[in-house]
């Protein structure tokens, strides 16, 4: 039997989240986390991903393990930035 309240590990990286993101969204995060690098070249810690609205527009990066999230943002990982998916 498996209880209810058993925590379980959180999986950021959705193989659908490509499909969910417009093309500007994704070019969004993308910018972000470009600009980012750019003009903090020296920071050791890197960010996990991007945290993105679709509505607003809004972005920002994320550094911890477990994102808050707004109802409706979605959680780009970094791995999905940096692909060459687009």
């Amino acid at each position: 039997m498996v209880n209810a309240t058993q925590k379980r590990p959180v999986k950021y990286a959705d193989s659908n989240i490509a499909l969910l993101l417009t093309p500007s969204l994704q070019k969004l995060a993308k910018l972000l986390y470009r600009a980012y690098l750019e003009t903090h070249p020296d920071q050791v810690k890197c960010p996990l991903g991007v945290a993105i609205s679709p509505v607003s527009y809004r972005a920002g990066l994320i550094f911890s393990q477990q994102p808050i999230l707004l109802p409706g943002e979605f959680f780009v990982p970094l791995e999905l930035i940096e692909s060459k998916i687009y």
